[in-house]
């Protein structure tokens, strides 16, 4: 059989209300399935008339499978990357200084807790950067960002950094285990950013200033 013709607007809403008025759509979830089966059936060319569906009845579905569409989109697009990005942030309401993260780090790691003793210090690295001026905090910001912040002020230290973020969305985020090697690393990479001193800013014309980045011994 050949599909139904397609109603204009006016039409469409008109047959949707009528059909709705239907006491059949009481229980919607059995009449979704009844009306998807006729799809079906539609699509595949059922000769059977009890297999066709209405113009009204084609509306319907289609807007409730567009509806569906759009919930799930939302959902794998929208609400799921915001949740993601808030449970990938490097700290969530998070008052502690550097040092009271590095005491914290410190004392989780004389008791062997390697995966969240190595996540403390590199908060406690971010938290020092960011009270030097080097890293901008705000809500949110993934371990990434943070680290995309810091590499151009210390461009020596720049792909530990970015490793070093990886290795904390791993920890924090990724389920996997922490070691002690990767928390010595963290705390080699801490205390190196602690006495690097930063590149300036480029300027606003445009001209980096002339600034050598050296250790402070």
């Amino acid at each position: 059989m050949s599909p139904p013709l397609v109603p204009d607007a006016d039409e469409a809403r008109r047959q949707l209300a009528d059909e709705l008025a239907n006491p059949i759509y009481a229980d919607v979830q059995n009449w979704i399935a009844d009306q998807f089966d006729k799809l079906l059936d539609w699509l595949v060319g059922d000769p059977s008339p009890a297999g066709s569906l209405s113009s009204g009845q084609l509306t319907a579905l289609v807007i409730t499978l567009v509806g569906i569409a759009a919930v799930a989109i939302w959902f794998s697009t929208g609400g799921v990357r915001a949740e993601r990005r808030q449970r990938g942030a490097v700290f969530a309401d998070e008052e502690r200084t550097a040092d009271q993260l590095r005491t914290d780090a410190a004392r989780l790691a004389a008791a062997d807790e390697w995966s969240a003793a190595t996540v403390e210090l590199f908060r406690a690295m971010i938290r020092s950067l960011g009270e030097r001026a080097i890293v901008e905090e705000f809500g949110g910001m993934t371990a990434h960002e943070a680290a995309a912040q810091a590499a151009p002020r210390l461009p020596g230290l720049a792909e530990r950094v970015t490793g070093a973020a990886e290795v904390f969305d791993a920890l924090a985020y990724g389920h996997r285990s922490g070691s002690a090697r990767q928390y010595q690393e963290m705390r080699e990479l801490d205390a190196e950013a602690a006495r690097t001193r930063p590149v300036l800013p480029v300027m606003t014309t445009g001209e980096p200033a002339a600034v050598v980045v050296e250790s402070v011994r």
